[in-house]
């Protein structure tokens, strides 16, 4: 009795294992699995930057049929960026569009070289694919165990002032003024290059700086940073075009492995597309927010095409040759051919 029932339950086994292996009767396989990523920000939802993130949600949720969903976290609400790179790195947070932290590998940070491009569209030249600043970051990147999707074009930093400078538009000339830089050497040797004195107060002091005369201006921000938050404090604006504000759309590598190939198109084409967007976005915001400058009163001091070109060479000239202990004298002549 006890082998008849030994051998029905064999069967019974058998047959059931037959069904699992021919799918007729299968468990949910892993393919079939929701992949969530949990996805950083740094800028505040109304801004282009976290926009361009619930665009791309939508169109990977879509396009992959829910097989990767994006779980989205604007205004730092994930920590800063360079927590955030971090935890990318060790896969607790698995992708971002954040600044990228120059402290882990230097070469993250030259794509703000000053004046590698005076308009959107050569800037987009310099941060895409196929060029070889893009490379640098891509490389540096891959060695921390970070992919690189892309990197979005957040817009050109001019300068905004109190008092009106002297000879704005000559190539190195005096300035007569000084102001508030960032504590990067990049923002400080361009400024005092660009003629101007600097000093490195915080940044959240420099309203009241520029309001109390400790500063008569600041470096660091675009017409929209200006207008939004120094419009009352400024009567000047000069743009300048020198340094290009960038953040990059990154996943760690080793969620980006897991990624099926056909997903993988998906997030990448709806990457590209929003990364594209944003230099044609940048140049639009940056002449719509000059002209709200203009209307609340700020001057904005114009710069000719033959002006911003000798200012151009001009820093290129006395500032990247500062800069050749961070990124090699080899790598800026490399990358000063590919201006030409």
């Amino acid at each position: 009795m006890m082998r008849r029932k030994s051998f029905a339950c064999g069967v019974l086994g058998a047959f059931v294992l037959g069904l699992l292996l021919t799918g007729v009767f299968a468990l949910p396989s892993a393919a079939a699995e929701k992949l969530v990523l949990k996805v950083a920000g740094i800028s505040s939802p109304e801004y282009r930057g976290s926009k361009s993130l619930e665009a791309i949600k939508e169109i990977v949720e879509k396009g992959t049929e829910g097989r990767v969903i994006l779980d989205l976290f604007p205004a730092n609400q994930l920590g800063d960026y360079t927590q955030v790179f971090e935890e990318i790195r060790r896969g607790t947070i698995e992708m971002g569009l954040i600044f990228l932290p120059s402290q882990f590998d230097p070469m993250l940070e030259v794509g703000s070289l000053p004046f590698l491009a005076s308009t959107g569209e050569g800037m987009q030249k310099q941060l895409s694919p196929g060029s070889y600043v893009y490379s640098i970051i891509e490389e540096s990147l891959e060695k921390l165990g970070v992919h690189l999707l892309r990197i979005y074009g957040d817009g050109f930093v001019g300068v905004g002032l109190a008092k009106q400078p002297k000879n704005h538009a000559k190539a190195g000339g005096d300035k007569d003024a000084m102001i508030r830089v960032a504590p990067l050497a990049v923002y400080k040797e361009t400024a005092e290059d660009l003629g101007f004195r600097t000093t490195s107060i915080p940044y959240a002091d420099t309203y009241s700086g520029i309001q109390t005369g400790v500063c008569d201006g600041w470096i660091g921000g675009s017409s929209q940073i200006n207008y939004l938050s120094f419009r009352d404090v400024i009567k000047y604006y000069i743009p300048y075009n020198c340094l290009f504000d960038q953040t990059a759309y990154i996943v760690g590598k080793k969620v980006w492995e897991k990624i099926s190939p056909e997903d993988r198109k998906v997030l990448v084409d709806a990457v590209n597309a929003q990364a594209d967007k944003s230099f044609a976005d940048s140049n639009a915001e940056d002449l719509e927010y000059q002209k709200k400058l203009a209307e609340a009163g700020v001057e904005i001091l114009p710069i000719t095409a033959e002006e911003m070109a000798a200012i151009a060479e001009h820093v290129r000239a006395t500032t990247w040759p500062k800069l050749e202990k961070t990124y090699g004298k080899e790598t800026l002549e490399k990358i000063r051919e590919s201006l030409q």
